[in-house]
């Protein structure tokens, strides 16, 4: 999963914060963030048995 974000100079602490506290919480998530100036992404892994946690914490379908 690949959710893609407008790009704003805050934006690095605005996904890495939530990003930090879900994998310290769940830690079989991965988290991956690229922030290339066009387009910034958080991809966000797991295992297959979550993907319906993926889909309750943001709200598409893997």
């Amino acid at each position: 999963m690949r959710p893609a974000f407008p790009s704003t100079p805050a934006l690095a602490g605005d996904l890495a914060t939530p990003a930090a506290a879900e994998q310290h919480c769940c830690a079989f998530f991965d988290f991956a963030l690229s922030l290339p100036p066009a387009r910034p992404t958080l991809t966000v892994r797991a295992p297959e048995a979550a993907g319906s946690l993926l889909t309750d914490l943001f709200g598409a379908t893997v």
